[in-house]
């Protein structure tokens, strides 16, 4: 009796022991995101008493604290609605650096780079959706201030040819993604503010199901026929959220939720998307003599003149997995045509693509590829040919067989047995309502959605996003001064920049030592870019339009001849410690594969790289400086921000990285060149962010007639011209124009600058960007490229 007596109290301490341990866990846990919230509020409150209550837009006073909790805002239209968010949220950005940091903390951590990237900061995955009914969207106001508003949401996106959408998506699961994605926008302002990754944060310890139970529980007990009203809907997340992080769209998403839950209607909603313009506005002056002529020919008007078929049939394509692994992506290239491996079977691996995860190559009508599990390369699990009419392929073993009402109780099973994990269950619902969007945007813009849904639109009022240079005509020239003159003169020694250096202090000292060197034009040069004058503080260069679609900029003595010889200097081993290696073709780490020489199907790129940071030495540096004013982007950009003073570790967060590659040095030797790619990369589908190549700058250093014997550039002679540079020319075969049917070719030059976007102003990835450096006959051909990110780099 008395053993079990003992047994007894043994297990009565051991559970009372548990019991307390749970109950402290549970304290902690939800006591500490109480206390989280309770603090950003007090916080809040304080910044609203002390700060500016208000901003404003379009003459109009908006509540800072609520940008649109004033029912005057809501007649405001959905462009003007971004702006006024926008605003709002940057006045409450600076009202919190001063209330922690001090007025002038902003100068001083951008002193050493340490405030954090602005376009990282302000950046919102959902700024360029709506979700409010028309009412709300159109402005409707006898007042001619807001006539003149209204019109000038239309034409500010005149050059970016913007034009809104209307797009449709099924309540489930797109209403649970989009909120998730919503609420990771607003606990990115929060998570910003502290060097943290907001959509991690919030997903992986909160979740979005909560309020979504709430609205749920709302439908039930609300006093209307209709169910909950905007206000309730309101009041649920305020629960949540401090005031300045609610927003109108956000609330009519999931009012739509709400009153669509019973009915099973879809989600409305809108955005901007890119309407390629019609080819003949590219010629301002004239079309080409061939045109005008085939114009009288058919009697048709010149707005129906035609672009010329183009030879070149390559497209993107796009592979998104949503199996439960990783598989192996290959490409089948059939049998070698040529070649030491003449007649075998040629296939190359694409890359390893993680579940629920995508990636993506240059490919053409009719190319097959195959998917294979990681650990057997050898059973193919699936095979696929794309064609340009469906060049996105999802591979779904899962599902594929199902109705859309079938796969939703298949992964409600799946879930609840324990199949799959949360974030691939996210990941599956938010590729459902990417393709569920690209739909609707093929149908309008006559394009395939190569991005991921949802993406903000480029617009021109938005100070944080990168500028787009606009593409109306050929020949089309802009103009853009910097203060970062040429090197004319080698300085007599050249050490590498560190974080001290780039103190404005030590930034002045160095450009007043540096100015003997430098000088406004190109020392004698012909026709330099701007007058010469020895006081000069800056000088104007020329960005000239090659190609409207896509949009290519071209920008002769971009570099000077001085500047052009350090670099190939540093790429041929003359000075620095750079290492060249054969290329990869892939910004994409799982995709870098190297190819063979003499496989003519594997010859994708054969040239010799290398990397340099602009920290280099002072040269390099002014060189990145230049390309910011030519991007027309703070150079604060292209450094990495150094946190540690808040974070007092050495970790960088993904919003603290500079947005641009190292400088990337090329050289291609006679027989190589590089096949027809894109620049830009898939982002993986959770990534708030949504991370990519926005932008490609080419610097030609050697030019057509050029010769490089020892490591020095000079123009040939008739001694030395079976070595001068022919061929080499980068190509871009689909561009659009009325007369050309292989798209345009620029010739190498040296000093000479090429712009490209590789994204559209609608947040899609131009998939006519598609570029090619053709074979060098002879010679050897030096270039360097510079790749910048949008809004952080991956």
């Amino acid at each position: 009796q008395q053993h079990i007596i003992n047994d007894f109290k043994q297990h009565a301490v051991a559970i009372s022991v548990a019991i307390l341990a749970a109950l402290i866990t549970h304290a902690h846990i939800h006591g500490g995101f109480t206390s989280w919230k309770e603090e950003m509020r007090r916080d809040w409150d304080v910044l609203m008493r002390k700060g500016k209550s208000t901003v404003a837009v379009n003459n109009n006073e908006v509540p800072a604290a609520s940008p649109f909790a004033a029912p005057s805002i809501n007649s405001i239209p959905t462009y003007e609605r971004k702006v006024a968010l926008d605003k709002a949220m940057e006045a409450y950005y600076q009202q919190h650096n001063d209330e922690r940091h001090g007025d002038n903390s902003n100068e001083q951590r951008r002193s050493y780079g340490g405030g954090g990237h602005e376009r990282a900061r302000a950046y919102r995955r959902t700024a360029g959706l709506s979700f409010c009914p028309t009412a709300y969207i159109t402005t409707i106001s006898s007042s001619s201030a807001e006539t003149d508003s209204t019109s000038s949401y239309s034409s500010s996106n005149n050059n970016n040819n913007l034009e809104e959408m209307e797009f449709l998506l099924p309540l489930e699961p797109s209403v649970r993604v989009l909120h998730s994605y919503y609420l990771a926008d607003a606990f990115g302002v929060q998570s910003s503010l502290v060097y943290d990754d907001p959509a991690a944060q919030f997903l992986g310890t909160y979740g979005s199901d909560i309020i979504l139970k709430e609205i749920d529980d709302s439908l039930s007990l609300s006093d209307h026929d209709d169910g909950p009203t905007t206000d309730d809907i309101r009041t649920v997340l305020e629960s949540h959220l401090p005031p300045v992080l609610v927003n109108t769209e956000h609330i009519c998403l999931l009012h739509q939720y709400a009153i669509n839950k019973h009915t099973g209607r879809s989600i409305r909603g809108t955005t901007m998307v890119y309407k390629r313009p019609h080819v003949s506005t590219f010629y301002r002056n004239k079309l080409p003599t061939h045109s005008v002529n085939n114009m009288i020919a058919t009697s048709k008007p010149e707005s129906k003149v035609s672009a010329a078929p183009l030879t070149h049939t390559g497209f993107a394509t796009k592979f998104i997995n949503l199996s439960l692994h990783p598989v192996n992506l290959y490409w089948d290239g059939g049998r070698i045509p040529s070649g030491p491996r003449q007649g075998q079977m040629y296939t190359t691996l694409v890359g390893t693509v993680e579940s629920m995860e995508s990636i993506g190559t240059a490919s053409h009508p009719g190319h097959q590829f195959y998917v294979t599990a990681t650990y057997d390369k050898d059973s193919v699990l699936h095979r696929q040919t794309v064609t340009a009419d469906e060049p996105v392929w999802y591979y779904d073993p899962l599902l594929a067989d199902l109705s859309s009402e079938g796969r939703l109780e298949e992964m409600e099973r799946m879930t609840k047995s324990n199949k799959w994990t949360t974030k691939q269950r996210f990941g599956r619902e938010a590729w459902m309502t990417n393709e569920s969007f690209s739909r609707d945007y093929l149908v309008k813009s006559r394009m395939m959605w190569l991005a991921n849904f949802p993406q903000p639109y480029h617009d021109e009022t938005d100070t944080e996003a990168h500028h787009i240079w606009p593409a109306e005509f050929f020949g089309q020239v802009h103009q853009v001064d910097t203060a970062h003159l040429y090197f004319n003169d080698m300085p007599p020694t050249l050490e590498k920049l560190t974080k001290q250096d780039y103190h404005p202090d030590m930034e002045n000292q160095r450009q007043t030592m540096m100015e003997q060197f430098q000088s406004s034009s190109v020392k004698g040069g012909v026709g330099s870019s701007s007058s010469s004058n020895a006081g000069d503080k800056s000088m104007t260069l020329n960005v000239k339009v090659v190609s409207c679609t896509p949009r290519v900029f071209e920008v002769k003595r971009f570099l000077s001849p001085t500047e052009v010889q350090h670099l190939i200097n540093l790429a041929s081993g003359t000075t620095g410690n750079v290492r060249m290696e054969q290329s990869t073709v892939s910004a994409n780490p799982l995709s870098r594969t190297k190819r063979v020489r003499g496989d003519t199907k594997a010859d994708v790129r054969s040239s010799m790289g290398g990397w340099i940071h602009r920290e280099q030495d002072v040269i390099v540096d002014t060189i990145f400086r230049r390309v910011a004013d030519l991007l027309k982007i703070d150079e604060q950009l292209m450094r990495d921000h150094d946190p540690t003073d808040a974070l007092g570790g050495d970790e960088l967060p993904q919003t603290h990285h500079r947005v641009v590659e190292a400088m990337q040095l090329l050289r291609y030797d006679p027989g190589t060149g590089y096949a027809a790619h894109h620049d830009f990369t898939f982002p993986s589908i959770e990534s708030r962010y949504q991370p990519r190549r926005f932008a490609s700058v080419l610097l030609y250093l050697t030019g057509e007639g050029d010769v490089v014997e020892d490591g020095v550039r000079s123009q040939s002679t008739e001694i030395n011209s079976d070595k001068a540079l022919e061929g080499g020319e980068t190509t871009f075969p689909r561009a659009v124009t009325t007369e050309f049917h292989d798209g345009i070719k620029i010739k190498p030059q040296s000093g000479k600058a090429v712009l490209f976007y590789n994204v559209l102003p609608d947040g899609n990835m131009d998939d006519l960007s598609q570029h090619a450096g053709e074979d060098v006959k002879k010679g050897v051909k030096y270039l360097a490229n510079i790749f910048v990110w949008d809004p952080v780099i991956d």
